[in-house]
């Protein structure tokens, strides 16, 4: 290079540079794409995995069947003897069976890694899971990951040819240029060397020209995958509650029908006081069982609404009135604000009013000792927002982010769907729900429906 004239020794070797951290950016990029998808897909195995061992969904063929579409894996069950109970795979593919029963004999033996890379054919990630009964049972889960290493190696090659058009670029437009242009793609390339899984709200600072496009860009990737991500997991967990819903719905709804009436029979024919105690308390306890079937059947249709302009106002008003022989007895004081310039707003006003009844039983049994609960509605800009509170024992910090997941409940009979229910409602109708904690003490639940909504 002696020979040569500054500008281009000067050029030449920001090419090599370039070239360099290009270089080491495509490694590094592609090493991060590929843990990252093989990490996405290990938890999404495992999680699966987790939720099929438990209620004995990993002896039914069918709800395999209808999972391995949801996760996109094959699925085997194995006895403590290591032969199959229930699988999905083919018969063709029994060298995948195979393998995976030698992964479960080594795990058994050796006490080896829950995820496993293996040849089924074609290169593979096996998850197991022991399942707590019948005791020692595994579940193994079977993803091809032939395609994940195809987008990687693509990725690879993409990011290799745009190192060498960039070497292209600083050699032809000049020191000058190559400066303007390196820095920014170094910063985004640094930013992409940092990355963590675990703070995926961060995003890369977004400049001008092409090199700002790029970053915002990647940033628009990032938020898309964060979005998929989110949307994966919440669809994984209401699909597999809804098949319970359907199940639960199915096999207990008709035979508890039966036995509630045979109950309210017998009640009819006796005239001791004990015994008419004792069938109101089975029919008592018969009617809590009906309201987690309602609970289980309203989960799995979020969607069939029904909707005319209805007066919001008085939707909520009926179901205070219909939830106060029970703030009586629990000596609750309820106090409302209800805006009377409210248009009227098109709902399903059963499955609306049902939702607001889920929050206000929640807001009840917050107060065991009594309290009060405030009902507020107001215009707020394009939209029409509730306001529920109470001055209650409030909800853990730890669990507030995760009470509208089906079946997270605080109470310790509660199983988990009437917030459930009340958000899919209200998402159903266009709106949001969200519940906050309230100083000094209580929770406020907080509805939001669009007045385009309104007629």
């Amino acid at each position: 290079m002696s020979g040569l004239r500054l500008q281009h020794r000067i050029v030449l070797s920001l090419v090599v540079v370039v070239l360099i951290a290009t270089t080491g950016a495509a490694f590094v990029a592609s090493s991060v794409t590929s843990r990252a998808m093989r990490s996405r897909m290990e938890g999404q195995l495992a999680g699966a995995a987790t939720v099929l061992s438990g209620g004995g969904f990993a002896l039914n063929t069918a709800v395999l069947q209808n999972a391995r579409g949801i996760v996109g894996a094959e699925i085997v069950t194995f006895d403590a003897d290591t032969r199959v109970v229930a699988t999905t795979v083919p018969l063709d593919r029994t060298r995948m069976v195979e393998t995976a029963a030698g992964v479960v004999k080594k795990s058994s033996q050796g006490g080896g890694p829950p995820a496993v890379d293996a040849d089924c054919g074609t290169p593979c990630l096996i998850v197991l899971h022991r399942i707590d009964e019948p005791p020692g049972y595994v579940i193994a889960l079977v993803a091809e990951t032939a395609e994940l290493t195809a987008a990687t190696r693509a990725v690879t090659r993409a990011i290799a040819l745009g190192a060498a058009l960039s070497a292209v670029v600083v050699l032809l437009i000049g020191q000058f240029i190559v400066r303007r242009v390196t820095n920014p793609i170094q910063n985004l390339v640094q930013f992409t060397r940092e990355l963590d899984p675990e703070n995926p709200a961060r995003r890369a600072d977004v400049g001008e020209g092409e090199v700002g496009a790029l970053a915002e860009a990647f940033n628009g990737m990032l938020d898309r995958l964060q979005r998929a991500q989110s949307a994966l997991v919440s669809s994984e967990k209401m699909a597999l509650a809804g098949l319970l819903a359907a199940r639960v719905a199915h096999d207990i709804r008709n035979p508890l029908s039966s036995i509630k009436m045979q109950t309210q029979l017998l009640q009819a024919r006796l005239r001791d006081a004990d015994d008419l105690a004792t069938l109101h308390a089975v029919i008592h306890d018969i009617r809590q069982v009906e309201s987690v079937i309602s609970d289980l059947i309203e989960l799995a249709r979020p969607g069939d609404l029904t909707t005319q302009p209805v007066s919001l106002n008085s939707v909520i008003l009926d179901a205070l009135e219909q939830l106060l022989p029970q703030f009586t007895h629990r000596k609750i004081v309820v106090r409302t604000h209800l805006a009377e310039d409210l248009p009227n707003v098109r709902l399903d006003a059963p499955r609306f009013r049902q939702a607001v009844l889920n929050v206000l039983v929640n807001a009840s049994e917050a107060l065991p000792r009594g309290g009060e609960i405030s009902v507020e509605t107001r215009r707020q800009a394009e939209s029409i927002v509730i306001d529920l509170c109470d001055d209650g024992v409030g909800i853990d910090a730890a669990v507030i982010d995760r009470v509208f997941d089906p079946f997270v409940s605080t109470k310790r009979e509660g199983v988990g769907l009437g917030l459930v229910n009340a958000k899919a409602v209200v998402e159903a109708h266009g709106g949001q729900i969200a519940l906050t904690a309230r100083q000094p003490r209580g929770t406020r639940a907080q509805i939001t429906l669009p007045i385009r909504s309104s007629s």
